[in-house]
This record gives C-alpha cells, sequence and structure tokens, in this order.
C-alpha cells in the first residue's frame, strides 16, 4: 500500500535514502519511518508540480499523536 508522508522539513527530505530512518506527518499522524530500498519515483497526475516525491519500498511506520512521543520512541497509535 502506498502512504505519502510528508517529511519535516527539507533536512529530513533530504536525508531520506535507503535504510535509513525520518521523521514525518502522515494525515494528522506524526511518523517515525523507517525507510527501505528506494527506487525511481514515477510521476502521479495528482501531484502538486512544487513538491519534491521520493519512493521508498518495504518500510516500517511507527504513529503518534505528538512531535514529542514521536521523538521519546512513544508510538500508541
Amino acid at each position: 500500500m502506498i502512504k505519502r508522508v510528508q517529511a519535516l522539513d527539507e533536512l529530513e527530505f533530504d536525508a531520506a535514502k535507503s535504510n535509513e530512518c525520518i521523521y514525518g506527518k502522515y494525515k494528522q499522524l506524526y511518523v517515525y519511518v523507517k525507510l527501505g530500498v528506494e527506487e525511481e519515483y514515477r510521476e502521479n497526475p495528482t501531484d502538486d508540480p512544487k513538491t519534491q516525491y521520493k519512493l521508498f519500498r518495504r518500510r516500517t511506520i511507527e504513529y503518534s499523536q505528538t512531535l514529542e512521543q514521536c521523538e521519546q520512541g512513544i508510538y500508541p497509535v
């Protein structure tokens, strides 16, 4: 299943590489993502032309309600 996770900032986005970890947002939740293998991103007609995208397969996502919980490794969701 494809999930569009928004990196918290440009530094997190730039740091996103295969098998690395980043913090981000998914819908209204904060997430800690253990990225899998990066693959070439293919544009989608619904993509925002002002937004950069990356694609990772076999990732693990942990969900938190607040950034503080996420940074402390608390994933109640």
